[in-house]
């Protein structure tokens, strides 16, 4: 096949894609195997540039005297978005005629998506300060949110590239090359070559009649040759199909801008807010007898705020309420057997803080852990809340566990931990969680890494005899892990112990230590 036969005939048509397929042609009556893009692409359309906020109220205090006032607080209305663009159309969208391939026409551009809305903006927040609550009729307030944006449109997709025909049938002949001398007209033909070419179609590629007869013969001189080609017929045929390119899609509206929020409006029952002391923080042995007041405003919600406003109002009915202002007293005793000093807590910190639960304030204390303390309430006529400290010790005597010594084989494995602390009597309980891990399996299966077998809680009450076996002396704790654990801890086992302990103090804290060992069995 002659290459120069696949040009195109007009310079502004596109091949977007030569297929490799052209090269290998089927043979006789196969239809297309290749398809190739005309056209260029259609650019999609640009998205709509979104609208912006609105601007939020102004926020403002206002004391109501009984006279008539009006105020508009209202947020600004978003800006509507804008709409999408149209997409391109494909282009340079003329098809070749009638090629030996199929063709598929370039997609038009999708259309761009539209803009959001903007979102309107919130209403202003408002504090009323009053003495008498009738007054509160003489106010209109106006603090809605502004409405949102429109949304943006989305816009249509570009055309694109269409088809001349929807198929073709192109014919291939044979044509058979024989030759002489020229300057021997009476010499016989031979055979030269043979050769395929489209049906009806010129050395030049443009002669398209291909109703021609098969039997023309042509002669051309070539030096001292003479030439003559004769049309054997149709050696084969094949169709092509040509397919229009698709629209660009249609792209997707934007949101319609959210409307604003109302704004806040704030209730106060008097001419001022109170300055509030929340809390308190005290080293131990300055807060001892120590009076001190903690000072908390007691804000609520409330639902009916149409009902005390002007009628005119644009308000939400919900509102916040100055109820009360709370002044609580408090002050930390010593009751304990041994001066702070001795027990080593004098520099801790006491925490006081007043909050509210249930439109009621109260103090809420954080106390070292392993102090033991009762809390007294106020009564009058001093009104103090009396935190008594009864007894405790210091915090770094707990979490204080080493582990001593793992000895013997199998039922007779022993973990030996130590406390530094020797806190146990001090405590309201202690429980050490000891988890069982190993890489041989009771089987002998040998695992990369340590599985967890099994594990067993020991629970040491401060005096009585402790749970599973375990033993006491002193601030000496054997475990007999193996018990529980046998199958696991036979000689030259790879084993390892998880160990938790949570020791819980008199008032209620749980301070928590872990150690971990790794083991061979036997070899402790």
């Amino acid at each position: 096949m002659n290459l120069h036969m696949l040009k195109p005939r007009s310079p502004k048509f596109l091949i977007q894609a030569l297929p490799i397929a052209l090269m290998l042609m089927p043979t006789f009556g196969l239809a297309a195997i290749a398809q190739t893009t005309f056209g260029q692409t259609g650019q999609n359309g640009d998205r709509g540039r979104d609208g912006r906020d609105g601007r939020d109220g102004q926020n403002i205090k206002i004391v109501g005297d009984g006279k008539p006032a009006a105020y508009d607080l209202t947020g600004t209305m978003g800006e509507d978005a804008e709409d999408g663009t149209t997409g391109r159309s494909a282009s340079s969208c003329e098809p070749p005629y009638r090629p030996e391939y199929s063709l598929l026409g370039a997609s038009g551009g999708r259309g761009g998506d539209g803009g959001n809305g903007g979102r309107g903006g919130n209403g202003g927040n408002v504090t009323i300060f009053y003495t008498d609550i009738a007054t509160l009729k003489q106010l209109e307030i106006r603090n809605a949110g502004g409405r949102g944006g429109r949304n943006g449109r989305g816009a249509i997709g570009g055309k694109g590239c269409e088809c001349r025909e929807s198929e073709w049938r192109i014919k291939y002949c044979n044509l058979e090359i024989e030759r002489r001398p020229f300057s021997d007209s009476k010499a016989a033909w031979a055979y030269h070559s043979r050769e395929t070419r489209l049906c009806g179609r010129s050395s030049d590629g443009f002669d398209l009649d291909f109703e021609r007869s098969y039997s023309r013969t042509s002669e051309y001189r070539r030096g001292d040759w003479l030439y003559r080609r004769t049309n054997k017929g149709i050696s084969r045929s094949a169709s092509f199909t040509c397919q229009s390119g698709r629209d660009g899609a249609t792209s997707n509206n934007g949101r319609n801008g959210e409307t604003g929020n109302y704004g806040r409006v704030t209730l106060v029952p008097r001419l001022d807010i109170p300055a509030e002391i929340t809390s308190d923080r005290t080293p131990l042995a300055s807060a001892i007898g120590k009076k001190v007041e903690l000072i908390k405003n007691i804000w609520v919600d409330r639902n009916g705020l149409s009902r005390l406003l002007r009628p005119s109002s644009d308000v939400a009915d919900n509102y916040t309420y100055l109820k009360d202002t709370a002044r609580l007293f408090y002050r930390f005793d010593w009751a304990a057997s041994e001066t702070p000093q001795a027990l080593g807590v004098d520099r801790l910190e006491m925490v006081a803080t007043a909050n509210v639960r249930n439109e009621n304030a109260q103090i809420d204390y954080q106390l070292v852990g392993t102090l033991e303390y009762e809390i007294i309430p106020a009564s009058s006529p001093d009104n103090i809340q009396v935190v008594k400290i009864t007894g405790g010790f210091n915090p770094d005597r707990v979490s204080s566990f080493q582990l001593q010594k793992i000895s013997g084989v199998g039922t007779e494995n022993q973990l030996i931990l130590s406390d530094r602390g020797n806190v146990r009597e001090l405590l309201k309980s202690t429980e050490i969680e000891v988890q069982c891990l190993s890489k041989q399996s009771a089987t002998g299966v040998v695992a990369s890494n340590y599985v967890k077998r099994r594990d067993v809680t020991f629970k040491i009450p401060p005096k009585s005899t402790p749970s599973e076996g375990a033993s006491i002396n002193g601030n000496i704790y054997t475990l007999p892990v193996g018990r529980y654990c046998s199958p696991w801890l036979r000689a030259d086992n790879d084993a390892a112990y998880e160990v938790k302990i949570v020791q819980t103090t008199k008032s209620g804290a749980e301070y928590t230590q872990s150690l971990k060992s790794n083991f061979i069995v036997g070899k402790n």
